[in-house]
């Protein structure tokens, strides 16, 4: 297997079908561009490749955070569904780790879907109790109440 990182447009083009079995928001027509508009902000798409075909993807970024330090963030990872079960997650997860190390970085971190929970924790990784939530801007809670919008 070889690991590297894709930075040619036809390299990230060509990811996009694995990477939409895990990202179900994309489109291809802006998958590039979206790629790219990460990259400018220290994103990195790697990929692992057996024979011809790209089995495993990871988006990661190196990052600094006052809550974890220094540490490669894991935005993204998947494999083939038909190819899931045989390493090649856990190899491409080695892999970046080898490479982080060698540039000082200790830690890895990432968000795991509840469904993945297993995978991770037998690779090593240990889950603490934050739990990532989001809401939308727009969310009639969120929008101050009149007297709050008048400066108060």
């Amino acid at each position: 297997m070889e690991f590297r990182e894709l930075t040619t447009d036809q390299e990230i083009l060509g990811a996009f079908l694995l990477m939409s079995q895990l990202r179900d928001r994309i489109r291809e027509d802006t998958f590039l561009a979206e790629v790219r508009r990460e990259q400018a902000e220290g994103y990195r798409l790697c990929g692992a490749v057996e024979g011809d075909r790209l089995v495993a993807l990871a988006g990661v970024r190196q990052t600094h955070t006052l809550a974890r330090g220094e540490h490669l963030f894991v935005d993204d990872l998947v494999t083939l569904a038909e190819e899931r079960g045989k390493g090649h997650g856990k190899a491409l997860l080695s892999w970046l780790a080898a490479r982080a190390g060698a540039e000082g970085i200790r830690r890895i971190h990432l968000d795991s879907r509840s469904t993945a929970r297993g995978f991770y924790e037998k690779i090593g990784f240990t889950f603490s109790s934050s739990l990532p939530c989001s809401v939308d801007v727009n969310e009639p809670t969120l929008r101050p109440r009149k007297e709050e919008s008048a400066g108060g």
